[in-house]
């Protein structure tokens, strides 16, 4: 099987392991908000339900195969975020802020002061910059979030 195809079918166990957590986390409100109705925790077979479901929610939850997967989910994102931040994107900030450095000094002097270009170009590097930073905050801290658990040995 071609590598981009099995990317993708990877691609949509995962979406399809996160729609069923999404649902196992939304039934489980439900019936914990089902579960005062007097009626309804009265009933045998709804209490059968309820025991039934968080069975299988232990289970889904616990099973080995599911827990190594979510843990390659989780290396493999922490792999990809690492890449994002390499030293490019860390160099391409360095000179974005000897850029503005420059800028700035030209900016000092009277006869580019007042430059509608000079301004436009202030305003919209200094976006630029502020943009830059939240993308490598947010990357520093899914990296931060992201970074898989060490492994104990047995």
């Amino acid at each position: 099987m071609p590598l981009f195809n099995q990317m993708e079918e990877l691609n949509n166990l995962l979406t399809l392991m996160r729609l069923q957590n999404n649902y196992i986390h939304e039934l489980n409100k439900l019936i914990y908000a089902a579960v005062s109705d007097m009626t309804l925790a009265n009933n045998h077979q709804f209490s059968e339900f309820v025991n039934h479901f968080s069975e299988f929610a232990h289970y889904h939850f616990s099973s080995e195969g599911y827990s190594q997967a979510a843990q390659l989910v989780q290396a493999y994102h922490y792999i990809l975020l690492e890449r994002l931040l390499d030293g490019q994107v860390l160099a391409a900030a360095e000179q974005m802020e000897l850029a503005i450095g420059h800028l700035e000094m030209a900016a000092r002097e009277m006869q580019v002061r007042f430059s509608p270009q000079i301004m436009l170009l202030t305003q919209g590097i200094l976006l630029m910059e502020e943009t830059q930073l939240k993308i490598i905050e947010t990357l520093e801290a899914f990296l931060e979030s992201a970074h898989p658990a060490p492994q104990l040995q047995n």
